[in-house]
């Protein structure tokens, strides 16, 4: 892939910035300055340059530092960073070719490097590369997070890291519950963090209330009263969503034209909007007429910290019985609902 002219300026400019006032010598400071961010635009081609300029820079930057000062303590590391930028370069410019050979590079330091942390930053970095491409099926992906968070609480469960990768991996496990638990339990015994703690707490209550009935009552924006009890013998679609959420945004457009195509379906809503005006002028654009709870509390929503809802849009199913039948079905819910509609 032919890189852009602009792009090439761009890194050859930082790198020569951070070269100023150092001579021709590199140090670490000219390889760790550019672990700031850089201020994305919402365009997303013009986002990707930002990104590919960056990752550029670093790569000329770590390359000039291990050519220049191969005696450095700071050498490994820097032979860690330069082959996750390539690795993340390669990602960005679709070189599936480039990631495996980032890969290969950051599992020999995994073998190679001396000090133990490093070897877990090699470890992680090359995870967070596999990690962008885990396989083309639901299942491959589950099994091959699964994999990857394990290996790496084996390896270093001291790791803060090690929790987390194990809390994205039991967020791929929503149909496998036996699975979601243990992986839950694991990353509840290594978390360290107070915000990813929560998170966990929250996931579990979610995993209690799968097979239970839903105990959900509310008197939606139009007067409606609302109580899901009165909905057994149908299936029913508790949205959780937010007018502020892109992603809601989105996917409730394809959602909702799904479900105008299937009137034995009952759907309800749930808004984690703050702003009654935003939520009303969403569904106006997007034709909803489902009954919908608002109490402008956000994310303090009650009925959400009630079932522990930490991800927007999160789409419950409940079946004939009343009972909770899948903790987050967005992805497929196509086949998730046709399924409980078959089960009479």
């Amino acid at each position: 892939m032919t890189m852009h002219p602009g792009i090439c300026r761009l890194a050859a400019a930082l790198v020569a910035l951070l070269s100023m006032g150092q001579g021709l010598r590199a140090d670490w400071a000219s390889v760790t300055a550019l672990d700031a961010p850089v201020a994305l635009s919402r365009d997303q081609a013009k986002a990707k340059q930002a990104m590919i300029g960056k990752l550029t820079a670093q790569i000329a930057a770590n390359e000039r530092f291990l050519s220049q000062s191969p005696d450095d303590p700071h050498v490994w590391e820097s032979r860690i960073r330069l082959a996750s930028a390539q690795g993340r370069l390669a990602s960005l410019q679709t070189d599936k070719a480039g990631v495996q050979k980032a890969v290969s590079k950051l599992k020999e330091l995994e073998r190679s490097v001396p000090d133990r942390n490093l070897r877990a930053e090699a470890m992680f970095r090359r995870i967070t590369l596999q990690w962008q491409d885990l396989g083309d099926s639901p299942d491959t992906r589950r099994e091959n997070a699964r994999a990857l968070a394990m290996q790496f609480s084996q390896d270093y469960p001291q790791d803060r890291r090690a929790a987390r990768l194990l809390a994205e991996a039991a967020d791929l496990s929503n149909y496998h519950p036996g699975e979601k638990k243990k992986l839950l339990e694991l990353a509840l015994s290594l978390c360290t963090e107070e915000s990813l703690l929560q998170r966990l707490k929250d996931d579990q209550l979610q995993l209690q209330q799968l097979g239970r009935p839903v105990n959900l009552r509310f008197t939606a924006t139009d007067g409606t009263k609302v109580d899901l009890a009165d909905e057994r013998g149908k299936v029913t679609a508790v949205v959780f969503w937010s007018a502020e959420s892109a992603p809601s945004l989105v996917w409730m457009g394809y959602f909702a034209k799904y479900a105008d195509s299937v009137p034995s379906l009952r759907v309800v809503t749930v808004s984690l909007d703050r702003n009654r005006t935003d939520l009303d002028a969403a569904m106006h654009s997007l034709h909803l007429l489902w009954p919908t709870s608002f109490d402008g509390q956000g994310w303090q929503n009650a009925i959400a910290r009630k079932f522990g809802i930490n991800t927007l849009p999160t789409l419950w199913l409940i079946d004939r019985k009343g009972n909770l039948a899948f903790l987050n079905a967005r992805d497929n819910y196509q086949l998730k609902i046709n399924e409980l509609l078959l089960n009479k």
